[in-house]
């Protein structure tokens, strides 16, 4: 492959997508750092001639001129999908869709596009894939409420940045929304909410920000100041995302039936996890949780399949739930 052949595909991987935009001069910087030395009036020449072949657009309103692809071009440079990446796409589309906002969704659409293409070209049996899946997110689930797009934007930017973002924010608890600045973490999405996990200057401890309660945002090009010892995962795990009761975790034992709780065998509620079966019908499992709300919702509804043997108070707790409801049915 010749040197221009090789320089035009370089080029064409620098060049984003709209609304996003690449000038000329920024190209030649690239360039030049990949070792093609080429005059800007060169890259100029380049870029005319690919727009005949690929949905290139320029922006003549801007000085220096802004080069993008179009929106909803799907770009086909190589390397081309193959099957397993067009098929991880309707993966990611199938998940997707029903948890991100239209904005932000439309960004992939173009890769969405070319996987179903990629799928369906040559008769191959995995374009039946999208008429074979479905995704169903299991109990009560009300309508996701809207998130604003840019601040959504800022707030990815600013997490893959590890910069702060300034976040217009109203909590439930608060009687006005507040300007507050943001050292973000994370984000966790927990149907039907997207919750951004960080800390507020001036505040303190971890704070979960319901990003639907944001309605305007801007990227802080200054770093976070995130404690060494965070992680993600450990966060989720100490209950917090459940509506702590307590800061104390549980030691939990329980008493269940087979097989209306077997997917505690498959899908444990804890690292330290200990199942023992019983007999043909019951199994026991020990496991450290967090004291949440959460925890509780589901031991009622459990109730009729799952026996608490310990701790005690939460078997008391538990029962006497239980029969508050049942009273009110009278």
């Amino acid at each position: 492959m010749s040197s221009t052949a090789v320089r035009y595909l370089t080029m064409l991987r620098m060049v984003p997508r709209y609304p996003r935009s690449i000038t000329t001069s920024e190209l030649a910087s690239r360039l030049e750092d990949r070792e093609f030395s080429v005059t800007m009036r060169s890259i100029q020449r380049d870029l005319e001639k690919l727009s005949a072949y690929f949905p290139l657009q320029v922006d003549e309103n801007t000085r220096p001129y802004g080069w993008s692809f179009d929106r909803e071009a799907t770009i086909n440079v190589i390397p081309a999908l193959d099957l397993p990446a067009a098929l991880t796409f309707e993966l990611a589309r199938a998940y997707l869709t029903p948890i991100l906002p239209p904005r932000a969704l439309s960004h992939l659409k173009p890769h969405f596009d070319e996987a179903q293409k990629s799928l369906v070209r040559g008769k191959n049996p995995l374009g039946k894939w999208p008429d074979r899946v479905r995704v169903i997110n299991r109990g009560l689930s009300g309508q996701r409420p809207a998130i604003n797009a840019d601040v959504l934007e800022t707030v990815t930017e600013a997490l893959l940045k590890a910069y702060q973002c300034s976040l217009t924010y109203q909590a439930r608890t608060w009687p006005a929304p507040e300007d507050i600045r943001v050292h973000p973490f994370g984000l966790i999405f927990r149907d039907p909410n997207v919750y951004l996990i960080g800390m507020i200057d001036g505040r303190e401890g971890f704070r979960q920000l319901v990003l639907h309660r944001a309605s305007a945002g801007e990227l802080v090009e200054e770093p976070v100041e995130r404690p060494e010892d965070f992680d993600l995962d450990l966060y989720i795990h100490s209950g917090a995302m459940g509506i702590l009761k307590s800061r104390e975790p549980i030691f939990l034992h329980l008493r269940c039936d087979k097989p209306a709780l077997n997917q505690l065998m498959e899908s444990p509620l804890g690292f330290d996890q200990v199942t023992k079966d019983i007999d043909e019908e019951t199994f026991e499992i020990t496991v450290t949780v967090g004291d949440t709300q959460d925890l509780r919702w589901w031991l009622t509804a459990q109730a009729v399949h799952c026996d608490i043997v310990k701790p005690d108070w939460l078997r008391q707790e538990t029962a006497s739930t239980l029969a508050q409801g049942l009273a009110r049915t009278r």
